[in-house]
């Protein structure tokens, strides 16, 4: 039977955001139910045409369903409610803000009401930087191993096992990333494309974790 040593070791990768992501929810109140559909159907096809005519590309907007909701106690009022959800998610945050901004005209009305919230951002590291974790988690793993070996009077061979155990990632406090999220009644007031003060994106550190076991002699 093998007698081995098997310790942890990690890895950090630095990723940057990429991706910008929102959901839109469009919602439309109405007395009837039948009005209620309609409207929001005509609302969630100007939100799309709108979008695309702001600078989204059909790549970036997506279909998030539909919901409706008519309380017991709202049916002589304006108590149907219709909701679509459109999702949007864009490289360029500028774009992204000033397609969103162009929304406003659309919800004038009202009985419409747009609610923005910003999903968790997609981040991304270059392959290189995936590569040097994992290569310096193994490295930190035989450090530890031979230490351990070293005090226990055996010879440390080669690796027998290696198990991925999952990567952690730090929180960024931007919007949408876990659990941090935005929501608005009704989209911001356009601004001027030069209004807007470019900055860096947020980054993070996601933490690779390994174990590794060493055969000993």
């Amino acid at each position: 039977m093998d007698t081995y040593i098997e310790v942890a070791g990690q890895g950090d990768i630095a990723e940057t955001v990429v991706e910008q992501r929102a959901a839109l929810t469009l919602t439309v109140k109405a007395s009837k139910a039948e009005a209620a559909f309609e409207e929001a159907t005509r609302l969630r096809n100007d939100t799309i045409r709108a979008l695309k005519a702001a600078g989204l590309g059909s790549d970036e907007i997506s279909e998030g369903g539909r919901d409706t909701w008519q309380p017991w106690y709202r049916r002589k009022s304006a108590g149907q409610e219709v909701s679509h959800r459109v999702l949007l998610r864009c490289r360029d945050t500028q774009r992204l803000y000033l397609a969103i901004d162009a929304l406003q005209p659309l919800f004038e009305n009202a009985r419409h009401s747009l609610s923005v919230d910003m999903l968790q951002p997609r981040f991304d590291a270059s392959a290189e930087a995936e590569s040097a974790a994992r290569a310096a988690a193994i490295q930190q793993a035989r450090a530890r191993a031979q230490v351990i070996a070293r005090e226990a009077g055996v010879s440390l061979g080669s690796v027998a096992q290696v198990e991925e155990l999952g990567a952690d990632a730090e929180r960024t406090g931007s919007y949408g990333d876990y659990g941090f999220a935005m929501a608005a009644a009704a989209p911001l007031a356009a601004s001027a494309a030069d209004d807007f003060e470019a900055i860096d994106g947020a980054s993070r550190v996601r933490r690779l974790r390994f174990r590794v076991r060493f055969l000993i002699s």
